[in-house]
């Protein structure tokens, strides 16, 4: 054999008696493992108020977006309002005078009804 052709063995022999293993403490094992253990305590520590801080942002975001979303459903609701009124206003003389003053609660009872029956077509836990 050449010198770079060692057989492993020959090799890991001679390493074994040129390179001695450091002498270790005896406790080495058991401080080694109660490092460990606190390391994870601290990692978990940490993960743990790294996703309270990201909940409790998430948990802002979505009661922004929920005051955001009511205000933008009273502001709906109030422009509604108005402007039904202000159709009913208009529309009603003119029903008046082209239906006849008995037909008008008639009318208000068929709008009623239709309005009724749009309103509960979208109630929440209805099948789509």
């Amino acid at each position: 054999m050449t010198e770079n052709q060692f057989p492993t063995d020959t090799l890991n022999a001679a390493l074994e008696q040129l390179l001695a293993p450091p002498q270790l403490p005896a406790d080495f094992r058991d401080t080694l493992m109660s490092k460990v253990k606190q390391e994870s305590r601290q990692h978990v520590n940490e993960r743990r108020l790294a996703l309270e801080r990201e909940h409790a942002l998430a948990r802002e975001q979505l009661d922004h977006g929920h005051v955001r979303m009511q205000r933008d459903t009273l502001a709906l609701v109030v422009g509604v309002a108005f402007t039904a009124g202000a159709c009913a206003h208009v529309a009603l003389p003119w029903l008046q005078s082209v239906v006849g003053a008995d037909s008008i609660p008639a009318l208000l009872l068929l709008a009623g009804g239709l309005g009724a029956a749009a309103g509960v077509s979208v109630l929440p836990g209805r099948p789509t």
